[in-house]
Formats: C-alpha cells, sequence, structure tokens
C-alpha cells in the first residue's frame, strides 16, 4: 500500500486540528485506507485515514456516524474531512477523535467464555439500534447477480487453493443465488454499517466503547450486517450468530428484520470474497466456501 508523505498529513491535520503532528504511528498493514494514530503537538492524539478513490471520500461518514450515536451507538467524533490533490491522486482524509479499547476481534482469545459471549449479545443490540435509522444517504448494498468474470475467478482460485471439489462450490452458490433472487421479492432497506465485525467493535473495561469504519455504511437490508459477520467475523466469532441475535432481539425482532434473506447475502458475499483479484488468505477462503456449501446444499 501506498504511503503519504508526513509532510501531507502534517499539512492536513494542521488545517482541521490546528495543530502539528508530533507523532506518527500506523494502525494498519493492509486494507483499503491507510490509517494513522496522531500524537498532535500540544493537544490529544486522533485518528487519521486516507483513501485513494476517484471520487470524494469519507463524504457521508460523519453524518451517519452522528445518525448511529443518537440511538446510542457509540461512535467517534469526525473532526474534518478533506480532499487534497498529490502527485495527480486524489487523497482523502477523514480526521477523527481516537476512541480508546482494543478490537473484539484482538480480544476474542484472552476474554473468558462468558464475557466474548456478553460482547457479542451487546453487539447486536447495537446493531439493532443502527437498524432502527432510514438511511438518507451512504453506499447502497443490493443484492446483484453474479458476475462470469468473478466467478470464473472465484473457481480457480480455490480450486488452486482447495482443490477440485471445493472449486465445485462456486457454482453451486451462483445458482442458488440466482434461484433466490428470482423467487424473493426485494427486501426491505434500513441503515446498514456495512462491514459490521469483530474488528470494528472497540471494547474497553469490559464494554463495547466504539463502533468504527463506516465508510460502507448506506441501504441495506438488515441481512447484510447479518451476512458479513457470518462470512468475515473470523474464527471463534464467525459462529456465534445466535449470540448476535439474542442481543438485536432486545430492541427487535432479528428474523423479522432479515425476512429470510441471509442465506443470500451470505452467499452473495462469499463468492464475492472468492473472486477478489487479490485473493484472500488460505482460511478466509475456506470459510467462504464452507458457508456456501451450507446454505447451496441445504
Amino acid at each position: 500500500m501506498a504511503t503519504t508523505p508526513l509532510q501531507v498529513i502534517d499539512s492536513v491535520v494542521g488545517l482541521v486540528c490546528g495543530h502539528g503532528v508530533d507523532q506518527l504511528v500506523r494502525l494498519t498493514a493492509g486494507g483499503l485506507n491507510e490509517t494513522y494514530r496522531v500524537e498532535l503537538a500540544g493537544a490529544g492524539p486522533v485518528v487519521v485515514r486516507i483513501a485513494r478513490q476517484p471520487v470524494p471520500w469519507f463524504t457521508d461518514e460523519a453524518h451517519i456516524m452522528a445518525q448511529a450515536r443518537a440511538v446510542g451507538v457509540p461512535t467517534a467524533e469526525v473532526l474534518g474531512v478533506e480532499h487534497v490533490e498529490h502527485d495527480g491522486e486524489l487523497l482523502s482524509f477523514s480526521i477523527q477523535r481516537l476512541l480508546p479499547g482494543r478490537s473484539l476481534d484482538e480480544l476474542a482469545g484472552e476474554l473468558p467464555a462468558e464475557d466474548l459471549e456478553r460482547l457479542v449479545v451487546d453487539g447486536g443490540e447495537l446493531l439493532a439500534r443502527v437498524h432502527s435509522l432510514v438511511p438518507d444517504r451512504g453506499v447502497r448494498h443490493e443484492l446483484q447477480p453474479p458476475d462470469g468474470r468473478s466467478l470464473a475467478r472465484g473457481e480457480r482460485i480455490v480450486e488452486q487453493t482447495l482443490g477440485p471439489s471445493a472449486a465445485s462450490v462456486v457454482e453451486r452458490g451462483a445458482e442458488f443465488l440466482r434461484r433466490e433472487q428470482a423467487a424473493r421479492s426485494a427486501p426491505s432497506l434500513v441503515l446498514a454499517q456495512g462491514d459490521w465485525v469483530p474488528k470494528h467493535l472497540l471494547i474497553d473495561d469490559g464494554a463495547i466503547v466504539g463502533v468504527i469504519d463506516w465508510e460502507f455504511a448506506g441501504p441495506a437490508s438488515p441481512a447484510y450486517d447479518f451476512a458479513m459477520w457470518e462470512v468475515s467475523a473470523g474464527d471463534g466469532l464467525h459462529d456465534r450468530s445466535a449470540l448476535l441475535r439474542l442481543g438485536y432481539a432486545r430492541v427487535a425482532d432479528p428474523d423479522a428484520a432479515a425476512a429470510g434473506w441471509v442465506p443470500a447475502f451470505v452467499v452473495a458475499w462469499a463468492l464475492e470474497v472468492l473472486g477478489w483479484r487479490n485473493p484472500a488468505w488460505p482460511e478466509r477462503i475456506w470459510r467462504c466456501v464452507d458457508v456456501i456449501a451450507r446454505y447451496a446444499d441445504a
């Protein structure tokens, strides 16, 4: 991933915060964006996220995060969003106050089982609060017919990683998705967070104190967020969807909200991951094949 020069970061941070960069620590080694913890000269720390997209990015995130805070979902305060040209490339900056804590993904192996389960249940309640909101902007997530080129790439990657028998699951998943789309009316839309997974839930002193990374939030079926968890939550957590639903039920009926669409969204997201141009790691490929087979062969 490209690295933005310090002088560019310092200039934008100074414009937004009124203080220069005293210390810069990179928080992510991969992903779509650069993310840094920035210690300000004479002020507290902030988080700086930098996206490289052909259009201005982070434009709706602050508004959506404020909506979520209004219904009891802890989100960071966005101090400013700026867009600058550098070396012929558009850089979008989102500068936010630093929230305390460590991610649930990071803590999962350290927590007692009862604490981990409680936090997943609490996460379900927060998700229901997000879904109580009516979306008025953001990234729209709809089921799309499987793309032939992406399917072929996914099948090839699975065959290379797991063997021919596993690769046959890709086409079965695509056929399952086509059947589901043909048999059902379009799902109702709510505000979806867009990437509801443990790495975006921050834990401090035994409680969820922050939900981060809202850049893909927008109108979607509630099933979309349930599917993201089931496919991408990671070992020890992706099979705890029942706990997520238990917490959701404190606010709303998860089955009524999802309206039977979870299997289709799970298969659609798993097929998308398998077809990535930069292949996922083997454990994630196996997880995608496993969930597709579970639903497509049911």
